[in-house]
């Protein structure tokens, strides 16, 4: 049915394992149906290759499962294989980090996502720390573990994609990511399946992130779409500029062709903000990028073009959700805006 619908021929369509697959009798025939399905980019959550963090995580799969999953990949034919690797775990040592980079670059692993833990109110992980159950890296440890990544990935030959993402080959580490990123808002983007973000048309959604409603919307022939808005010009330059600096940065002379305004204008204070913290600089080519210093504080970096109107929003939201541990715009919602409820908030960031 979906091929009487897309073209998925010329597409990248990814879709994302779990180790656990391997347990199944089954696999291989699960991994058959999914590349007949057009399937032609995987990603795996692996995480961490330490059995004790998986085991606190509750990852429901072992250092065993992910070496048994990647053979099978290999095996089948699979040549687009991404792995998650994430940093600022539970009981997370430089030496673990260490370790589990190491073994996945023995694995031959050629597409690595490199993402720092992240706390939600909602996640177990939140409440190990809330609890101080378990030993967190604290901001000096993850720093280190960000540049370890960077430098033995770097010193290896991989080189980045969009931010978070480094591979060895030559072509694009993901052409969805890619075009996410780079394509200042020409592509759309169409997401398959609960909890999907996608962006057509100026209108930036994401899909039903309860799994009954989603199903009974498609059931019912309904598009399932949860929450979205039509974004105005300042919101799409914003867009542009927070989504751009994550991956090859924002070409100075481009940016006002499209819209009609200069950068380092419209956006004086923030770029006076960002040069003087030293995290952004602007080459000899006119292109604006985060520096070493911005990258690990990209999230920071977002934050400053978020508009005060959203934030506003944003804080209207986060005012009326009664159960931060049950509420689905909380589970789901990772933007850094979710973090500071107001402007003024976010002025504080940076003082």
């Amino acid at each position: 049915m979906t091929n009487q619908r897309f073209d998925l021929s010329r597409a990248e369509v990814s879709f994302e394992l779990h180790p656990s697959l391997v347990k199944h009798a089954d696999a291989a025939d699960r991994i058959s149906t999914l590349l007949r399905g057009g399937v032609n980019r995987f990603v795996l959550g692996v995480q961490s290759l330490d059995w004790n963090i998986l085991r606190i995580l509750n990852r429901g799969h072992g250092v065993e499962e992910v070496i048994q999953t990647v053979k099978l990949l290999n095996e089948m034919g699979v040549e687009n294989l991404s792995l998650d690797l994430m940093y600022g775990l539970p009981q997370q040592t430089l030496r673990s980090w260490y370790d589990s980079i190491i073994g996945l670059l023995d694995m031959g692993i050629e597409k690595f996502n490199v993402f720092p833990l992240m706390f939600k109110s909602t996640d177990p992980v939140a409440r190990h720390l809330a609890r101080g159950r378990y030993q967190f890296a604290g901001a000096k440890e993850r720093i280190i573990m960000h540049f370890m990544a960077e430098h033995i990935l770097t010193k290896l030959g991989y080189r980045h994609g969009p931010i978070f993402y480094w591979t060895k080959r030559s072509q694009p580490h993901s052409v969805q990511q890619r075009r996410k990123y780079d394509s200042w808002n020409d592509n759309n983007l169409v997401p398959f399946g609960v909890g999907g973000f996608g962006y057509m048309s100026q209108c930036q959604f994401y899909n039903e992130a309860a799994l009954d409603r989603y199903l009974s919307r498609v059931e019912a022939g309904e598009k399932p779409v949860w929450r979205g808005v039509v974004l105005s010009q300042d919101d799409l330059m914003r867009r542009t500029l927070m989504f751009a600096l994550r991956s090859s940065g924002v070409l100075l002379s481009r940016f006002e062709r499209e819209f009609g305004v200069s950068v380092e204008e419209y956006f004086c204070r923030e770029l006076e903000i960002l040069r003087e913290a030293g995290l952004v600089c602007i080459s000899n080519d006119g292109v604006l990028s985060l520096t070493a210093a911005g990258n690990i504080n990209s999230g920071a970096v977002s934050l400053l073009f978020f508009s005060d109107n959203v934030l506003e929003r944003v804080a209207y939201n986060d005012g009326r959700i009664t159960d931060k541990r049950t509420d689905l715009l909380e589970k789901h919602d990772y933007s850094p805006a979710a973090r500071y409820g107001s402007s003024a908030e976010m002025q504080a960031v940076f003082r």
